[in-house]
């Protein structure tokens, strides 16, 4: 027979049976925790990369690529980032707004990237960006893009570049500080349209184009000062027009590698992966994949409860906005906008047939 233990009794078998279920609990999340920080296949993130790395254009594609994997390294090195791997998903747009729309769409169907690093032309840029918004993905843009693709406060958005706006307003000065009041500007091989009286060109186009300007320049022996857009100065221009590009003045929102607030160790680095040292958009494409990686971080240290989850593209797209750094390009912090707060940039002289040349500002 058995007999009734009594009120007392009762209680203390659903106090033990409580505890016992918080025991259990706090040894399923010391699993799942040990799991993670021990197992051989530690759990992963995925970014995107879009770049164009055929064409052209695929030089700044690569020197990108190099820049992106090597933060990517230097992140996942020991534990990673809260014991999470951080993957990479590289895909070629060809530096062509349609392109860029393509390869946006194929990168946000993969639920697993949480952010992306891209694009390399203001074009290109702008026709990809509302992808990326429709799907809540966050976006670290690593070259200068027109001041209205963030004026409307797009979510999740960031430029680590100078905008084109910002960078057009220094060539002007530079320009009227070499004494020059009066810049013709060219978008096309037109030789014809610059008046007799030009003191100076300005090349608001493509490198590829530009070539082909200076080249024409060169066969028509007009010997004129020509400034460039930003993205005039790209390796391509020596390519297409050889010792013609000697002399072209133009900005950058990305320094050379002396012109880096790196160490040494990071320009070895990056030369030992690449086989050559760090250009302007390898610096600004390091920044920018620094800054996405702070922000999963930083998402995943508060989201994180009981079993360390990713965060999710919305808790990224929502804290990207406030990271502050110390890039290689100085100091890295943006307005409600995404934009950069004073933002650096650069004027450098094409010589010898070197990219980016001599450097004539700051």
């Amino acid at each position: 027979m058995i007999k009734n233990k009594g009120p007392m009794t009762n209680r203390w078998v659903g106090v033990a049976g409580r505890a016992a279920i918080v025991l259990l609990f706090a040894a399923l999340v010391w699993l799942a925790s040990t799991q993670i920080k021990s197992g051989s296949a530690p759990p992963t993130v995925k970014i995107g990369l879009i770049a164009p790395f055929e064409g052209y254009y695929r030089s700044t594609g690569y020197e990108a690529l190099f820049a992106v994997k090597l933060a990517l390294q230097e992140r996942n090195q020991g534990r990673g980032i809260n014991g999470y791997r951080v993957e990479l998903v590289a895909l070629n747009d060809f530096n062509d707004p349609a392109e860029a729309y393509r390869q946006a769409q194929a990168l946000v169907a993969d639920p697993d990237i949480v952010g992306v690093v891209g694009h390399f032309s203001s074009e290109a840029t702008l026709a990809a960006m509302p992808v990326y918004q429709e799907a809540g993905l966050a976006m670290a843009i690593p070259w200068s893009v027109d001041a209205s693709a963030l004026n409307d406060n797009a979510h999740g958005v960031v430029s680590v570049a100078a905008t084109l706006d910002e960078t057009v307003a220094r060539l002007e000065t530079v320009s009227r500080d070499m004494g020059f009041e009066r810049l013709e500007t060219l978008a096309e091989v037109d030789i014809e349209a610059i008046p007799h009286d030009a003191q100076a060109v300005r090349l608001a186009t493509d490198a590829v184009t530009a070539g082909n300007i200076m080249s024409a320049l060169q066969k028509s022996k007009i010997s004129i000062p020509v400034f460039g857009h930003v993205d005039t100065g790209n390796r391509q221009l020596i390519q297409v027009t050889g010792a013609a590009a000697n002399g072209l003045i133009f900005v950058s929102p990305g320094p050379a590698a002396p012109d880096t607030l790196a160490d040494q160790a990071f320009i070895e680095a990056y030369q030992t992966m690449a086989g050559l040292p760090p250009g302007p958009r390898a610096a600004l494409a390091y920044d920018a994949t620094n800054v996405l990686l702070d922000s999963i971080e930083q998402a995943m240290i508060i989201s994180s409860k009981w079993f360390n989850n990713p965060p999710s593209r919305a808790e990224i797209s929502a804290i990207i906005v406030g990271i502050q750094r110390q890039g290689i390009t100085g100091q890295i912090a943006f307005d409600t906008y995404g934009r950069r707060l004073d933002a650096p940039v650069w004027v450098y002289q094409i010589s010898e047939m070197r990219y980016p040349g001599i450097k004539i500002a700051p």
